[in-house]
């Protein structure tokens, strides 16, 4: 099964903003996904239960606490999101996750997403585009644009988080620990607008 997870947050700061941004997010990624076999979307949201407009996409929305943890570095409570969600769903190892950061948005003819329906899902442990989005590398490197990630759980729950990390170099380090036969490099654009502390949108 592949699971595609959407991280989100509704805080006050920006609240039309993001709930614009998170509808054209889950509505694309539906859109591109529709013919994919055994897949599941699941819409994370981390500032508790409670009625939002998320529960209007005819989706699992899985809510946490995790906005309230102790630690200035989102990373960690996204991550911790992630692995709440896989306990609660009762995720298999062996299953495969995307986790897509919900205010980015999926380009039409995204590589990942065609990569995602292309690849040999017994063989493919990782899809993942090296380097930071200011420089994306196509071989392997101590960064990643983690807004568009692909990763089995076996490994994902082997990711470490520090407080003084960036989530990228984390997730970027633990791809490390797969076979690289077992790794799908991205190679070229990686297929999502994005826009990491700012407004502006731009394809990576």
């Amino acid at each position: 099964m592949i699971y595609f997870i959407v991280t989100t947050s509704l805080i006050e700061y920006n609240f039309d903003k993001r709930k614009i941004q998170y509808k054209n997010c889950i509505n694309k990624l539906t859109q591109l996904t529709k013919n994919i076999p055994n897949h599941k979307i699941i819409i994370i949201e981390n500032n508790g239960k409670r009625k939002t407009f998320l529960d209007k996409f005819n989706l699992d929305v899985f809510y946490t606490n995790n906005n309230t943890l102790n630690t200035k570095n989102k990373g960690i409570k996204e991550l911790q999101d992630i692995l709440d969600c896989i306990e609660n769903y009762n995720i298999k190892r062996k299953d495969f996750i995307v986790k897509i950061t919900g205010r980015y948005l999926l380009d039409n003819d995204s590589q990942f997403i065609n990569i995602i329906k292309s690849m040999d899902r017994k063989k493919t442990y990782c899809v993942i585009k090296y380097g930071s989005y200011q420089n994306p590398s196509d071989i392997p490197v101590q960064d990643c644009i983690s807004g568009l990630i692909g990763m089995k759980v076996k490994y994902l729950l082997k990711i470490e988080l520090s407080e003084d990390e960036c989530v990228e170099w984390c997730w970027a380090r633990c791809s490390q620990k797969i076979p690289q036969e077992n790794i799908i490099a991205v190679q070229g654009i990686l297929g999502i607008n994005i826009c990491p502390n700012r407004n502006k949108y731009f394809l990576v």
